[in-house]
């Protein structure tokens, strides 16, 4: 005799991994914390004009405010407790400038195996601060604030609601920048900076392998040299110039003056939408 096997316990299993997969893959996608420890700091930030944070392989948040917290809290997280004991968080002060400083007093570097050690930690500075962070290969967002910097090399950091300028320096990283007075890129390696919704003009040094996309721009944009990266640009209200192309390609449209590239290489040059004069030589 054959008995009828019912699909419903079968269905509710495979529903049910399913709805459980999200969770999972968000679990593992997430930074690891097996052994963690509170921490704070309370910042010196009596007469400081500048807070320079060097964050190395950890993940900090900052947001300026007209009376701030002036409090760094957060978790120490690590993979053993002698790796949790190696985290420190620190400060010094010279002049009008503070330096925070998140690291490890260990000889370990970055991610090795199953071993980490890192601080995830958010706090507030004065609205009017110059911020500067020094990105190692961990996390920096930065928001509301009177200037702002991030130098990244393998990490990522985002500048939002900078009052005046924003100037970024990437390596293999990613930078984001939204919503700032100005904006100066000193170089791009082979990372990407992405900016939307700069007031005033932007001024980029040198991109390599990396990307610079812009959306929205209130002034000039000048870019000095791309090797066999791209460039994005949307929404400038000025006049755009590019000094020199390699084998990387520039696309632009929505260009409220001239556009201009100096001296362009084998790296395709397209355009659209520009109201002004557009100057672009043939491969050298």
């Amino acid at each position: 005799m054959t008995h009828a096997v019912s699909a419903r316990p079968l269905l509710a299993t495979l529903i049910a991994a399913t709805l459980a997969w999200p969770l999972a893959a968000q679990a593992e996608d997430g930074p690891q914390c097996r052994h963690s420890q509170p921490r704070d700091l309370a910042l010196q930030l009596d007469g400081v004009r500048t807070v320079r944070f060097e964050i190395g392989n950890s993940r900090l948040r900052i947001e300026g405010a007209e009376r701030p917290d002036a409090t760094l809290r957060g978790r120490a997280c690590a993979s053993s407790d002698a790796m949790l004991a190696s985290l420190v968080l620190e400060q010094a002060r010279e002049g009008e400038t503070l330096t925070v400083t998140l690291r490890r007093t260990s000889n370990s570097t970055g991610w090795m195996g199953n071993q980490y050690a890192y601080l995830d930690l958010s706090g507030q500075v004065p609205a009017n601060a110059l911020v500067q962070t020094v990105v190692g290969s961990g996390d920096a967002w930065v928001t509301g604030v009177s200037a702002a910097s991030a130098d990244v090399g393998s990490g990522d950091a985002e500048l939002r609601r900078i009052q005046g300028r924003a100037t970024a320096k990437v390596g293999s990283g990613d930078i984001t920048v939204e919503d700032a007075g100005e904006l100066k890129v000193l170089s791009i390696g082979s990372g990407d900076v992405e900016a939307r919704g700069i007031r005033g003009p932007v001024e980029v040094g040198s991109i390599g392998s990396g990307d610079f996309k812009l959306a929205g721009a209130g002034g000039d944009v000048r870019i000095g040299s791309l090797g066999s990266g791209d460039i994005d640009l949307r929404d400038v209200q000025g006049n755009v110039r590019v000094g020199s192309i390699g084998s990387g390609d520039v696309d632009v449209r929505a260009i409220g003056g001239d556009f201009e590239v100096a001296a362009k290489g084998s790296g395709e040059v397209s355009h659209r939408d520009v109201r002004g004069a557009v100057s672009v030589p043939s491969r050298r």
